[in-house]
């Protein structure tokens, strides 16, 4: 499970809520719209979830309690892995834009046909790992890392 919106937007969250909080007095409608948006924005977030007996998982953004997102079949899990990719972000001014690079490192869930699942994503390389392999157990599969080029067996 991971948070569907960014940090920013749960600052905006806690802001709305607030908003709803003083409003509440003032206008009951309003301050229940904003409460919803606020609680929208909070408990939304990505969930994958797999049946061993029936060999299916289903990834999906869960929303209030709806499901959105597709279900499929697997035969095997094959293993996990973990690549590293470089993101980028430019933020602008009115003077000026600075444009912020770095690496990330994300783990994805393979399985037995060419379908994977990203699972997380992180900045450090090192918890990263020790959620991946909590994930292994519960699936019985081993952790490569790809970070250098060739796969390296991580020991769990």
């Amino acid at each position: 499970m991971s948070r569907y919106f960014s940090n920013q937007w749960l600052f905006v969250a806690l802001l709305l809520l607030l908003a709803a909080i003083v409003l509440i007095s003032k206008t009951l409608v309003g301050s229940a719209i904003l409460l919803f948006v606020s609680v929208l924005i909070f408990t939304t977030h990505y969930r994958l979830s797999i049946d061993f007996n029936k060999k299916s998982y289903h990834d999906y953004v869960w929303v209030l309690g709806l499901k959105f997102g597709e279900k499929s079949v697997f035969e095997k899990i094959e293993y996990i892995f973990i690549k590293k990719n470089n993101v980028s972000q430019t933020m602008n001014t009115r003077t000026s834009s600075t444009t912020i690079r770095k690496a990330v490192y994300d783990g994805y869930l393979k399985f037995s046909e060419e379908n994977k699942v990203h699972l997380l994503t992180e900045d450090n390389k090192k918890p990263l790992i020790t959620k991946l392999s909590e994930i292994a157990l519960k699936c019985n599969t081993k952790v490569f890392d790809y970070t250098e080029g060739d796969p390296k067996e991580i020991a769990l």
